[in-house]
């Protein structure tokens, strides 16, 4: 009962309570007068009289207050029973622990076919074990302070064992005169199911995003980056927090920002595209990307773009080697078939250059052109030789220390005749390897060579020798002209040089000496500048024989 009908209640009985003391004032004062006025002898009679009449006169109001207070208390149970009892949501009484009123609605949701099933049952039955602490206390709450609870959410147990959710409101009344509290439930099991479900698949989504190997990024209209998965930072080597709130494009290669601006675009207008760009990773080398980027789309409007990026840096190198065994895969076929041809007919020719040499009436001049022109051809074909065929090394164990010392004594005058300054910064830890002596000579007198080759007029050349995690790397750097981006692309392939005499393969044959040894040549240049050359030997055996 609410607190209008409480007062509407209250008005009505003060009104009859006046209007019953008002009509007994004036009978008793009005009939004493009559009496008076009358002057009746028989008092007892009169008095008899008037008692009846007041006691008849009490009776009528009374009937009719009566009959007033219980058509209201009935309209109050009609409307009670209409709301309550027909309502929709379960509603129900407990008192004491147990459940003391329930209406069908209330019967359904617990699973009993009608509401006497329940009443007399306690409540904690009905109650999920885990949610039981926090409902007592609920309840001691609402009775000491009076106070309504605000609606929480919480699991029944029907009485089919059946576990439902549910959001339940507790009230505190007062049931036939005795504090109560009354719950007003509402079912919210599909609800729950239905968040449940998509929490699950938000888990899976972000189970996808973070455990996927490729990069996974969102960028706003912008292009900013606004989210990123943990292989973003694997891949681009900065970490997240470097990452977010800066643009994507700054990460981008110069080369390739035109293009990626360009199906960003794309994805802003709802089209979804893909293309391989290069970045640039926080240790500053480039990193080969498949880049695709597909609009975000929310309630039917464009709010962002992802973009999934793959590192495909050894995809690209694999390709690259592919494509350079090819190549040395022809030149070794050509080599093969005609490295020993012209090795003979070489042979004669140099030794009847050498009988005119004798002779006083030949031009000396001329045979030492042709004497040095066939001795460049005898060099092309021992560096044909090695490219076409396997070749059995023996490997001893040897200091490289000592193999630099001696091949730094065989170029110093070339160095000096060039004003090229050489100097060395070699560990004392150096150890022992297992070595082709002749062929590492080979390898850091070429190296060597191009590098003062590359300072025409004049520089220096820094070499460094120590070990790092078992290995020894040699470096050389020297400050001369520096090779182009285009130019390094296609270093090292065969028949390409830079030099008016060069064979172009004199870097293929130190890439192959130094596989043949475990190890692997890295070269960095910059136009203008220098280069660094790095050559790195494992300190492991390698073994007795090796193919070069």
């Amino acid at each position: 009962m609410n607190k209008r009908s409480k007062l509407e209640k209250s008005e009505s009985a003060v009104k009859i309570s006046f209007v019953y003391v008002i009509i007994g004032s004036l009978w008793i004062i009005l009939s004493d007068k009559l009496i008076d006025k009358l002057q009746l002898s028989d008092a007892i009679t009169v008095n008899a009289s008037k008692g009846l009449f007041y006691v008849l006169s009490t009776a009528v109001i009374l009937y009719f207050w009566v009959k007033r207070l219980k058509k209201a208390l009935t309209e109050s149970e009609e409307r009670y029973r209409a709301i309550v009892e027909h309502s929709p949501e379960p509603v129900a009484v407990h008192r004491d622990g147990k459940i003391v009123f329930i209406n069908p609605a209330g019967a359904r949701i617990v699973g009993a076919s009608s509401p006497e099933e329940v009443i007399g049952l306690p409540i904690v039955t009905m109650i999920h074990p885990e949610f039981i602490e926090r409902v007592m206390e609920r309840v001691r709450q609402v009775v000491v302070e009076g106070k309504s609870t605000e609606p929480v959410e919480q699991k029944i147990i029907r009485l089919d064992g059946q576990v439902v959710d549910v959001e339940v409101r507790s009230v505190p009344i007062k049931y036939l005169g005795k504090s109560a509290v009354q719950l007003l439930c509402k079912d919210i099991t599909e609800r729950k199911q239905a968040e449940r479900k998509l929490e699950e698949q938000e888990q899976a989504y972000m189970s996808l995003v973070d455990h996927n190997p490729d990069a996974i990024f969102r960028l706003d209209l912008k292009g900013y980056l606004l989210n990123a998965n943990p292989a973003t930072s694997k891949i681009t080597g900065f970490q997240l927090d470097d990452l977010l709130h800066r643009p994507f494009k700054d990460l981008i290669m110069a080369d390739d920002r035109e293009k990626a601006c360009a199906i960003f675009k794309e994805a802003v207008n709802g089209e979804s595209n893909s293309i391989e760009i290069a970045i640039r990773h926080e240790s500053g080398l480039p990193i080969d990307l498949n880049l695709k980027m597909v609009p975000i789309v929310i309630h039917g409007k464009i709010q962002g773009v992802y973009a999934i990026a793959k590192d495909i840096t050894n995809r690209k190198r694999t390709e690259e080697l592919l494509i350079k065994s090819e190549k040395l895969s022809v030149v070794g076929q050509l080599a093969a078939g005609v490295a020993h041809e012209i090795r003979n007919p070489l042979t004669s020719l140099r030794g009847f250059v050498q009988l005119f040499q004798a002779k006083e009436d030949m031009n000396q001049d001329y045979l030492k052109i042709m004497l040095s022109e066939l001795d460049r051809i005898n060099d092309i074909v021992s560096e044909f030789l090695v490219i076409a065929k396997p070749q059995a090394m023996s490997f001893e164990v040897r200091d490289v220390r000592q193999i630099y010392y001696e091949v730094f004594s065989l170029l110093e005058t070339q160095a000096t005749l060039s004003n090229v300054q050489i100097h060395a910064d070699i560990a004392d830890d150096i150890p022992m390897i297992n070595c082709q002596q002749n062929q590492l000579k080979q390898v850091f007198i070429n190296i060597l060579k191009n590098a003062i080759e590359s300072m025409t007029s004049g520089g220096n050349i820094h070499i460094e020798m120590k070990v790092v995690d078992r290995h020894i790397m040699v470096r050389f750097i020297d400050n001369g002209c520096g090779i182009s981006e285009e130019r390094m692309l296609m270093l090292g392939e065969p028949f390409y040089t830079t030099k008016e005499k060069g064979t172009g393969l004199g870097l293929m044959v130190c890439h192959k000496i130094i596989e043949a040894h475990g190890g692997c040549l890295h070269i960095e240049s910059e136009l203008d500048k220098g280069t660094t050359v790095d050559l790195i030997l494992p300190i492991e055996e390698i073994g007795v024989l090796q193919e070069a």
